[in-house]
C-alpha cells in the first residue's frame, strides 16, 4: 500500500476506538452483519490463509450471531489474486457484498474485478434486489469502470460507493475522489437520497473502501457530502470502511453520520467486524464489536 497523507493518518490516530453502544430499552435484536477489510490476495500465500481464516470464523458463527450480509470493503485482490480471492470469498455460507479498493484500480485490474465479481453481483441482484448503479462512466476520454450499488435488506438500504481515485499521482492515488460527473458516485447517492424524508430512521448503511471523514477528502469534498447527506442526516446511521490499516471511529458532525474503519484483514491481528442491528417500529441501532481471530 502506498503513504497515506500525514493529515489522513493523523485524523485517524485521535479517533476513538470503537465501542459497543448501550441500547434502549425498547430496542430488540434483529440479525446481524459482518465487515472485513483489504485482504490483498496478489500472490502472497499467507494472505489467503488469513482470509481464509475470517471466513471461517464467519461461517462458525452464522448461525449463533444470525449473521446474514458480509462487506469486504475493498483492496479484495488484484493480478492472479482475483480469481483466488473470489473463490476464497465464495466459501462464505451467507452473502457477501465486494468493494472496490485502490489497489485494483493501481494495479491495473478495474476492468478484471468488475468481470470477476460480476457473478457475485448478479446472485445478489437475484437473492437481494441488488442494483448497480452505471459501470462505464466516460471522463474526458478515460472510460472509469465504477462500482457503486444498493439494495434493501431487512427495512434497511445498504448502499456501495465508489471513491477509488483514478488519478497516477502517488499521493493522490491514495485519497478518495468523488466522482462528481454524469454516471459518477456522488449523483448516484445524491438519486438515492433526495426522494428520502428526514427522519431518525437510522436505516442507511454506506460501504466504500476510503473512509468517508475529513482527510480522506478534502474541505471542499466534505462540504459536497455534507449538502448530500445532511438533509436526511437521521437517516445515514454510518459509513463502513477499510484503506488505513487501522481500526477507527470518526464523528462527521455537520453530515450527522459515523464513519467506521476496519483493520486489513492480510496483516498483524485478523480482524472481523461484527455489527449487531438492533430495531423497534421508528428506528434502528448498531452494536460494533471488533473480532480479533489468532
Amino acid at each position: 500500500m502506498r503513504p497515506i497523507r500525514p493529515l489522513a493518518l493523523a485524523l485517524l490516530l485521535a479517533c476513538r476506538p470503537a465501542t459497543t453502544e448501550e441500547q434502549p430499552e425498547d430496542l430488540t435484536f434483529a440479525f446481524s452483519f459482518a465487515v472485513i477489510a483489504d485482504p490483498h490476495i496478489s500472490g502472497a500465500i499467507s494472505h489467503e490463509e488469513r482470509l481464509a481464516t475470517a471466513v471461517a470464523w464467519i461461517n462458525a458463527h452464522a448461525v449463533e450471531r444470525q449473521i446474514e450480509l458480509v462487506f469486504v470493503v475493498g483492496d479484495i485482490g488484484w493480478g492472479e489474486g482475483l480469481a483466488t480471492s473470489y473463490a476464497l470469498l465464495s466459501d462464505l455460507d451467507v452473502a457477501w457484498v465486494p468493494i472496490l479498493g485502490d489497489n485494483e484500480v493501481h494495479f491495473g485490474d478495474e476492468e478484471n474485478f468488475d468481470t470477476v465479481f460480476t457473478p457475485q453481483y448478479e446472485a445478489l441482484a437475484a437473492s437481494h434486489g441488488l442494483q448497480r448503479g452505471q459501470i462505464e462512466v466516460d471522463v474526458e476520454g478515460q472510460t472509469l469502470w465504477l462500482q457503486n450499488l444498493h439494495f434493501e435488506h431487512r427495512g434497511l438500504r445498504w448502499v456501495g460507493l465508489d471513491w477509488v481515485s483514478r488519478s497516477e499521482d502517488n499521493l493522490l492515488s491514495e485519497l478518495a475522489e468523488l466522482h462528481d460527473v454524469p454516471g459518477g458516485t456522488l449523483p448516484f447517492l445524491s438519486d438515492l437520497l433526495l426522494p428520502l424524508e428526514s427522519t431518525p430512521a437510522e436505516d442507511v448503511l454506506l460501504f466504500s473502501h476510503h473512509p468517508m471523514h475529513l482527510g480522506m477528502f478534502d474541505l471542499d469534498e466534505m462540504q459536497a457530502l455534507t449538502d448530500v447527506i445532511g438533509p436526511v442526516s437521521g437517516r445515514v446511521a454510518g459509513a463502513y470502511a477499510g484503506h488505513a490499516h487501522i481500526d477507527a471511529e470518526v464523528e462527521v458532525e455537520d453530515a450527522g453520520y459515523t464513519a467506521w474503519v476496519t483493520d486489513a484483514t492480510w496483516d498483524d491481528e485478523i480482524t472481523v467486524r461484527m455489527v449487531d442491528v438492533w430495531a423497534n417500529r421508528e428506528t434502528h441501532r448498531y452494536e460494533q464489536e471488533l473480532v480479533v481471530l489468532e
